[in-house]
């Protein structure tokens, strides 16, 4: 991956997290991205919220979602219905346990 996709995958992620929950992130197309915004996270040292994406990752079957969104949206709405599902890390991104904002200023100097 190269800087900028790395700062694209971060990027989205925050958004849509941020905006929605990880079942926004996963529903949108930023969740096509899942696997590389993990890679991402970890070049840049957030290895505490690459565990965060991980573990909502791994609710899916074969522990990483679909990269194509529609059939990623099919299983979202049949086993996820109600998007409480990703509550709990919901809550543990938004406490920010690496500090995205920092760890990127850092990977891009």
């Amino acid at each position: 991956m190269d800087q900028t996709e790395i700062v694209t995958c971060i990027g989205n992620l925050e958004a849509e997290v941020n905006n929605g929950g990880f079942h926004q992130f996963f529903y949108n197309s930023a969740g096509d991205d899942t696997a590389e915004t993990i890679q991402a996270l970890q070049a840049i040292g957030a290895a505490r919220m690459a565990e965060i994406v991980k573990r909502a990752a791994a609710k899916f079957p074969g522990g990483m979602p679909p990269k194509e969104r529609f059939a990623r949206q099919d299983i979202l709405l049949e086993k996820f219905p109600d998007t409480t599902e990703f509550d709990e890390l919901d809550a543990e991104f938004f406490a920010y346990p690496d500090d995205l904002a920092a760890l990127l200023k850092k990977f891009a100097a």
